[in-house]
């Protein structure tokens, strides 16, 4: 283990994870979808073969 936490790619490689894992988590909080969907109102879809 100690091998592994003193090598600068392993560290890099675990920053960037953590990075990430941490954007993905605020970006979770700050961007909300609407509940129902972006389709408003009731939308017909037809398809002619």
């Amino acid at each position: 283990m100690k091998s592994l936490i003193s090598s600068k790619r392993s560290r890099a490689v675990i920053g960037i994870g953590i990075v990430a894992i941490s954007i993905g988590l605020i970006s979770k909080r700050v961007i909300s979808y609407p509940a129902g969907g972006c389709m408003k109102g009731t939308q017909e879809i037809t398809i002619n073969i």
